[in-house]
């Protein structure tokens, strides 16, 4: 039976984002075929402004592939958290990594827990997909408060893996309730803007039984830092404090020592430019840094809003099924812009 290789099998998944740019290309040299075709049929100031309004159509196209090809759209952090009658919003970074290597693939999980100790079954690849979706929708309030609902996936598909009909080896579901308060004006504090505060609670589970079985629930306080460089960009500042909640006994907890590895903190850093969007996740014991760029235009054909996406992790806990395994990978792939 035939099979799509790797190689192939990422131009098929790429193939649907690139259409609709040779579509967008046809159709301009179509516009500029249909001036030439009127000259000696029609006036010379007919023919003129042809190619005028071609010439303007293609100027507007590519300004609006300059504004759609930012990494970023350089929001103030409080816009991002504004009530809104959209029916869902970008919440945390969406990539789609289509070839991540890991250093050290995990084949068999392990937990204090003896209920949830893994047996070994067959080697992972240490080449595989990642990807993550993050959405969030406002349910109430208005102007400076308000109540979301937040959702993300994190995936982790060894689609390289044919031998064994490339399976998902993880799934992190993590939906969260989140209420946001941002002051009318930004509180000055040195050097930084103190622009937000969020108060959450949040489960994360990866959906699976016994003894693959990985989850935890933390209720948790953000605040949101900023500073605007002009035309040198923005830096961004995330820190957020959590605590565990509703364990339950040595028994019943999956991960009883996961707060060991993945501390009671984070700190998430952006700094936005123009041409560039830098990301740092840092946790207790990792480190997971982003790096997005505009699309590269290829053959006159620019991909609309869509980055390209190189990121790096060192440490413990990229997954939850991983919480206590430390490892170290390397991905590229494409990204959707933040807000």
């Amino acid at each position: 039976m035939w099979r799509i290789t790797g190689p192939i099998r990422c131009v098929v998944l790429l193939l649907p984002l690139l259409l609709p740019g040779i579509a967008r290309a046809a159709s301009d040299t179509d516009q500029l075929q249909t001036c030439r075709d009127m000259q000696g049929k029609a006036s010379s100031d007919q023919a003129l402004d042809c190619y005028n309004r071609a010439a303007q159509t293609l100027l507007d196209k590519t300004t609006a592939n300059d504004e759609a090809a930012r990494p970023a759209r350089n929001h103030p952090l409080a816009a991002e958290w504004t009530a809104t009658d959209e029916l869902i919003r970008v919440y945390k970074q969406n990539y789609f990594l289509f070839y991540s290597h890991s250093s050290q693939p995990n084949n068999t999980p392990t937990s204090p827990n003896p209920n949830n100790q893994v047996p070994a079954s067959y080697s992972l690849d240490n080449k595989e997909m990642k990807f993550q979706v993050s959405i969030k929708g406002h349910i109430l309030g208005k102007k400076r408060h308000s109540l979301w609902f937040g959702y993300t996936q994190l995936s982790f598909w060894q689609i390289y893996d044919t031998a064994h009909s490339t399976p998902f080896r993880e799934n992190n579901y993590e939906p969260e309730l989140i209420y946001s308060y941002h002051p009318e004006q930004p509180l000055r504090t040195p050097g930084m803007n103190t622009s937000l505060l969020n108060v959450g609670i949040v489960h994360q589970s990866n959906g699976q039984t016994l003894p693959r079985s990985r989850t935890w629930n933390r209720v948790y306080i953000q605040v949101g830092l900023e500073r605007d460089f002009g035309e040198y960009g923005k830096l961004t500042l995330l820190p957020r404090w959590w605590k565990r909640i509703g364990s339950g006994t040595f028994q019943e907890d999956d991960n009883p020592d996961i707060a060991d590895y993945l501390g009671y903190s984070d700190l998430e850093a952006r700094y936005y430019h123009d041409q560039f969007l830098l990301c740092a996740l840092i946790k207790r014991h990792s480190l997971q840094l982003d790096f997005a760029i505009p699309s590269p235009q290829i053959l006159d054909l620019q991909l609309q809003n869509t980055n390209l996406h190189l990121q790096f992790f060192d440490g413990y806990g990229e997954s939850l099924i991983d919480y206590n395994q430390r490892h170290r990978t390397i991905g590229l792939g494409l990204s959707m812009p933040f807000e």
